[in-house]
């Protein structure tokens, strides 16, 4: 149970590099120069999301498909800063069921900043569907439609959305760097490594500081969730979902790896500009498996 939260949150976060990401995700009402796009597309090829949501008309002006280690991501970013996501669990055409505690789901959150918590088919006993009706490859596109009810804990709430079409979305299938300033670096075993796509964000399901460094291909990735009104100084590190201070480091789709001992020193955090910076190692293995990983001189500064 905790294995799949942790999971469905890394597909977030992953997600959330499109969001931040101004060449990967698409701002549907911004025409770029003249020069650059001399022919604009027919308004029913544009890429776009839309739904009815508790029974009131929702658009996206942003949207972003991102295809990486057997999962598909799927987002749409409305003016009021309202978001949906669509995580799916496997490459293709077809319908995907949303089941309660599933590993295929959808999110609603009511903002970006992180003011709110998400509302997730995997918490409602309702369920719900996408249906991926086109993937072409040739043209990097993907369209569908959905419905789901998503439920969340704190506040207590359900949400209702019907309707819903997706259409011409751009596909990503590597991750790019998102920013100058955000970085992070590791030793793994002893190994450098050095993530292509660094994000910081606020979590929409713990509303907790979520710092990630993922792999141009979405794998290798490493994780620490850190309280929101975190301080300087040291904390230490546990396996996230368990601890108030969490360590994560994915090997692969299928391998996840908790911290089970060590800590992350915050140097500077800047809660008004929202800049965090510090150093970290910690001992990892999975929570259900024998993998293990060290580590060792960790640092990151990111804004989120």
């Amino acid at each position: 149970m905790r294995l799949n939260l942790t999971f469905f949150l890394s597909i977030l976060l992953t997600l959330g590099l499109l969001i931040s990401c101004d060449d990967a995700f698409l701002d549907t009402n911004v025409t770029p120069p003249e020069e650059e796009n001399p022919i604009t597309p027919p308004e029913e090829m544009m890429p776009s999301m839309t739904a009815i949501v508790d029974g009131k008309d929702w658009a996206s002006n942003a949207v972003g498909a991102l295809i990486q280690v057997n999962r598909i991501g799927i987002s749409g970013l409305a003016a009021d800063g309202s978001s949906i996501i669509l995580s799916l669990e496997d490459m293709g055409e077809g319908n995907y069921e949303l089941i309660q505690n599933g590993l295929s789901a959808g999110a609603y959150t009511e903002d970006s900043n992180g003011d709110s918590n998400a509302f997730t088919s995997n918490a409602s006993a309702k369920g719900g569907f996408v249906n991926i009706t086109a993937l072409n490859w040739q043209d990097s596109t993907i369209s569908g439609t959905f419905e789901f009810v998503g439920a969340r804990a704190l506040p207590a709430g359900e949400v209702d959305i019907k309707e819903g079409k997706f259409e011409n979305i751009p596909v990503r299938t590597e991750l790019t760097a998102i920013n100058d300033f955000n970085k992070i670096s590791v030793k793994v075993d002893g190994d450098l490594f050095e993530p292509v796509a660094v994000l910081g964000q606020i979590d929409p399901f713990s509303n907790a500081i979520v710092i990630t460094g993922t792999a141009a291909e979405g794998v290798p990735s490493v994780a620490l969730f850190l309280p929101k009104d975190i301080n300087e100084g040291t904390y230490e590190l546990g396996t996230p979902g368990l601890a108030d201070y969490g360590g994560q480091y994915n090997i692969s789709d299928t391998q996840f790896l908790g911290a089970e001992s060590g800590e992350v020193i915050i140097t500077k955090h800047d809660k008004s500009v929202r800049t965090i910076e510090g150093t970290f190692t910690f001992e990892a293995a999975e929570l259900v498996g024998e993998a293990k990983a060290s580590l060792t001189e960790g640092s990151f500064s990111v804004t989120y």
